[in-house]
């Protein structure tokens, strides 16, 4: 849906161009409503000087947060670890205790 300038389109009918025709050329020609001051400006440089602030702590924050997922990862790391001592641990507790129950029921 574009936007017509009523004031163009009016002229043009009074001009004696066709409705068609003189709905096309208004709707053409671009509306501008607000031209930009000084003040805009400055409003404009000051929202973007705040948006740089709020990246930099973005990137302050995400610098923290992989540097708390590098201390998970590690922490993750010695738990596997400890898993796998604690496999082995139960290994050998169980084919301990296998040992003994064929000792005791085999050889009693």
């Amino acid at each position: 849906m574009s936007i017509i300038v009523s004031e163009v389109y009016d002229a043009l009918i009074d001009a004696g161009a066709s409705e068609a025709k003189a709905k096309a050329a208004a709707a053409a020609i671009p509306v501008v409503e607000h031209l930009a001051t000084r003040g805009d400006v400055a409003l404009v440089k000051g929202d973007v000087a705040l948006v740089k602030g709020d990246v930099a702590l973005v990137k302050d924050d995400l610098a923290l947060v992989k540097g708390d997922l590098a201390q998970v990862k590690a922490e993750v790391a010695l738990v596997k670890a400890e898993i796998a001592g604690l496999k082995v641990a139960v290994f050998t507790f169980g084919s301990l205790i296998l040992a003994l129950l064929i000792r005791l029921v085999f050889f009693p």
